[in-house]
Parts: C-alpha cells; sequence; structure tokens
C-alpha cells in the first residue's frame, strides 16, 4: 500500500507512450488524466501517481511512479491490476509473474530513466523493452509531464480532459 507523503498536490498528468513490436510502430498514444504529486521526505522520492481507465484497458487500477535520487525509478500497480517493476539505466531484468493462466517470465531491459520533478511538476520518462521467450518483442517510450495545480488551478474531477487512445 501507499505511504502518506510530505507533499501532496492535485496534478494533471500528460502521458505519451509509443510502442515499437519487431520494428514497427503503433503510433504515440497520449492521455491526460488528474492524478496526485507527492514527495517523501525520509526517502527523498518523488512519486506521481493516477488512476487507470478505460482507456488504457486497467479500470481498479492505481498506478505510481516513483523517482528516487540515484536515478532509478519504481513502477507499481495495484488493484486490478497488481505489478511492481524497476528501471535503472542500462539494467536487465528477468521478472516472473502470477497470472491467472500460471506464472509468466520475461525480461525488462532499460535503455533510459530520466526525471525532474519538483512543487511545481516535472517530468518522467522511461524506454524499455520487454522481451518473452528472451526474445524482445515489445519496446516501449513512456513519457510523463506533471502540473501540479494549485487551488485556484483544478481540473475538475471526474475523469480524463482528452484522450485519444491507449496508454501502458
Amino acid at each position: 500500500m501507499f505511504e502518506p507523503a510530505d507533499l501532496y498536490k492535485d496534478a494533471i498528468i500528460c502521458l505519451e507512450s509509443n510502442h515499437w513490436t519487431d520494428g514497427e510502430s503503433s503510433g504515440p498514444i497520449r492521455l491526460t488524466t488528474v492524478g496526485h504529486l507527492a514527495y517523501e521526505k525520509s526517502k527523498d522520492t518523488w512519486s506521481v501517481t493516477y488512476d487507470e481507465s478505460d482507456a488504457t484497458g486497467m479500470r481498479g487500477t492505481k498506478t505510481r511512479l516513483s523517482l528516487f535520487p540515484n536515478g532509478r525509478v519504481v513502477l507499481s500497480r495495484t488493484g486490478s491490476v497488481e505489478m511492481e517493476l524497476e528501471f535503472i539505466k542500462g539494467d536487465q531484468r528477468v521478472e516472473a509473474k502470477s497470472t491467472p493462466y500460471g506464472p509468466v517470465r520475461f525480461s525488462v531491459l532499460t535503455h533510459e530513466v530520466k526525471g525532474n520533478i519538483n512543487e511545481q511538476g516535472g517530468e518522467i520518462e522511461l524506454g524499455y523493452s520487454l522481451g518473452f521467450e528472451n526474445r524482445h518483442t515489445v519496446s516501449t517510450r513512456l513519457q510523463l509531464e506533471v502540473t501540479a495545480q494549485d487551488q485556484n488551478n483544478k481540473m475538475p474531477r471526474g475523469g480524463q480532459q482528452q484522450q485519444n487512445g491507449l496508454s501502458n
């Protein structure tokens, strides 16, 4: 479960995701949603949290991206989809996850990890490849732009302001 934060603000989150399979791009996917920006002083960690929707195919899931001082990013999902992935530039990890259909083994090769966040917002960029059966089949580039909201500048509660596709 997620821990309380020292700083917690509503935020507008703009996601852009590009996926490539066997060198073919599926085209950019863009989604703008409401979420939260938080800072945990004890861990010196910034996090961005938002609820997934029908547009992402993960309704009932809360996604959190945490940016650590060493540049590491952890993506955590709770709810209808449960998972946690760690991204460190140049790192390759083999993961095993349980699914309703049995265990699945895959590798994650991180090409790019960038992040710059403060109390006004910022951005996180990830570039990684997922491999199944020792073959890298899907490469992804994910960009999040986060804008913290003050009391006078909030997006209305209740969902997305703009979307055109799915995001992961």
